[in-house]
């Protein structure tokens, strides 16, 4: 007989038992049984060949043949089984090393325990571990993991819907029932109003902020973000307002480089720039906070703004010369240039007061003629070539034709546009004084009631470039008027807050602002001029939930000089009667 033993395919050597002859006695066969029970975890592969059939008996053996054999095959079986356990041991250590590999490879699976003893991995083999495949939830915290490098995106926006009458309006043109005066009264003008304003904020880094958003309102008007619903229910205009970059360098803190269309940096009313007014171009900013002493926060902020780019120009005279001067003032841009310096003082937690003062500088305002930047009518340049004639030479001849802004937009004259000045002009149509505006600015805040703290806000402004104003005189020259109307004054109290739901605020303001105070393109909308006006304005605030707030305003203005303003006598018996405009507004916030 012939005993082969052979490894399986897992590697694993499986021996089976050798099969004894039929003959062995009964002692030879329980010692054998003995071994094989002692060595019964490990599995074994029995390949007998016989060149006789099973069936057949067995030749008969001597006794010493036979004890001989089994002592032989129980030495092979005993190092049989020491191989086992060395192979056992290899492959123990294969999967351990496997195990550790698969751990580091997919982080997402627990580690198993190395404190298996030697006997019980023996005994229970261990299953090979493999990689795990990224489920879908995996890639997306991945991503959610990528995108908060960026930070987190805000967004956020009001939609705000007004009901508006105007009640009192007049205009400047001979009355049509005694030509000898001025002044026809008008009828009352109702409107349905809507702003609509998508913002979003985020960041890059510790050191990089921006801005984005989208508001409502017409093209053609930089101080209104409202459209009226009219023109037979078309397409509203929805533009950028806003989009800036910020730099804030960790190496100087308190400091704010801003680049891009964004909100004023500096503290202002409505008595020099509208609340809805857009800057564009650059600001740069420094704030140092003080924490054991009343002064808590100084600040200081520069800016450079430029809000008018033309083309160069190229003016004739009317013998065909070029206008050297005129080219020039024809081809100047525009900017405002300015600085502030605010602080705020907190001698207690209850009291605080901040106050600011800035300078305003536009910067080529007096070379421009305002109907063809500001007014209802833009003065496009048009050239055109007259051929020659027989004698007469080809000419060329360059003028401008008036476009009503009105048409570059969206629909018609009820679209509110209200980018017209009203400041004081010369005979030749350029403004009559330059603009050089130093604002002083208190803002003081009173919190000893909680449901109705008490603001009260002073902000005075002159203008240190008012000139004489060239008018025609009897006989067609030249006559200057004196200039003092440079001042404006704006005082404002808030009573309450609309924070919480039930909140009420209540409000009065006071605004008096002479001809030439301010450039008017740029103040307060909502008033019938913007200056040589007196008004008095009077609001409730209702929070019926912390993001939806009704109001009520009422705003009252009056004409300081007439229908023609200080620098033109009105006739006596004129029209001039105050403006009321009411105001129904509801915010929803989100």
């Amino acid at each position: 007989m012939r005993l082969t033993f052979r490894p399986n395919n897992n590697i694993r050597l499986l021996i089976s038992f050798f099969c004894i002859s039929l003959f062995a006695i009964g002692a030879v066969e329980a010692r054998a049984q003995k071994v094989a029970s002692k060595h019964s975890a490990n599995r074994f592969e029995v390949v007998v060949h016989s060149s006789k059939k099973m069936t057949e008996p067995a030749p008969e053996i001597k006794p010493e043949t036979a004890e001989a054999k089994i002592n032989t095959l129980e030495q092979m079986l005993v190092e049989q089984s020491q191989r086992l356990d060395r192979l056992q041991q290899t492959i123990s250590e294969q999967q351990e090393t496997i195990r550790l590999l698969a751990a580091k490879v997919n982080s997402a699976e627990a580690p198993l325990s190395t404190s298996t003893s030697p006997t019980a991995t023996a005994q229970t083999p261990v299953a090979p571990q493999t990689v795990k495949t990224p489920t879908v939830d995996d890639r997306l915290k991945t991503v959610e993991s990528r995108l908060s490098e960026l930070s987190a995106i805000k967004f956020s926006g009001d939609i705000r819907l007004r009901s508006e009458s105007i009640f009192g309006q007049s205009n400047s043109l001979a009355n049509g029932n005694n030509p000898a005066v001025l002044g026809n009264d008008l009828s009352p003008r109702h409107r349905m109003r809507l702003r609509a304003r998508l913002q979003m904020r985020g960041s890059i880094g510790a050191e990089f902020d921006w801005g984005l958003r989208f508001t409502s309102g017409s093209f053609g008007d930089n101080i209104s973000n409202n459209q009226t619903l009219t023109d037979f229910f078309n397409r509203k205009p929805f533009g950028i307002d806003q989009a800036f970059i910020t730099y804030k360098p960790h190496s100087v803190p308190g400091l704010k480089l801003q680049g891009g269309k964004f909100e004023p940096p500096w503290t202002f009313t409505e008595l020099t720039t509208d609340n809805d007014l857009m800057v564009e171009g650059f600001n740069q900013s420094y704030s140092r906070s003080f924490k054991k002493s009343a002064l808590k926060d100084l600040t200081f902020v520069a800016w450079e703004l430029p809000f008018l780019e033309r083309n160069s120009a190229f003016v004739r005279n009317s013998n065909g010369t070029v206008n050297i001067d005129q080219s020039q003032r024809g081809g100047r841009d525009l900017a405002l240039f300015g600085a502030q310096a605010r602080a705020r003082f907190e001698p207690n937690a209850k009291v605080a007061l901040n106050l600011s003062v800035s300078d305003l500088f536009y910067s080529g305002t007096q070379f421009i003629t305002p109907v063809q930047v500001f007014g209802n009518q833009l003065q496009l340049p048009v050239t055109f070539i007259i051929p020659a004639n027989g004698a007469t030479p080809a000419q060329t001849i360059t003028t401008q034709v008036s476009i009503p802004r009105d048409l570059l937009v969206a629909g018609n004259a009820n679209l509110g546009l209200t980018n017209a000045s009203n400041n004081a002009t010369n005979r030749d149509g350029h403004l009559a004084s330059g603009f050089n505006l130093v604002d002083m600015l208190a803002r003081l805040e009173l919190k000893h009631s909680k449901r109705f703290p008490v603001a009260i806000l002073l902000d005075f402004v002159t203008n240190t470039q008012t000139h004489d104003v060239v008018v025609a005189g009897p006989t067609g020259a030249d006559v200057l008027l004196p200039n003092h109307e440079n001042n404006g004054f704006w005082g404002e109290i808030q009573v309450g807050k609309t924070k919480d739901r039930g909140d009420v605020q209540f409000g009065y303001t006071f605004m008096r602002i002479e001809k030439d105070a301010v450039l008017t393109p740029f103040n307060m909308s909502d008033i019938t001029q913007q200056s040589d006006m007196r008004g008095h304005r009077l609001q409730f605030s209702y929070a019926a939930d912390p993001r939806v707030t009704f109001t009520i305003t009422g705003i009252v203005t009056e004409r300081l000089n007439g229908l023609l303003g200080p620098f033109a006598a009105t006739p006596a018996g004129s029209s001039n009667r105050a403006t009321t405009r009411v105001q129904f507004d509801t915010v929803l916030k989100f």
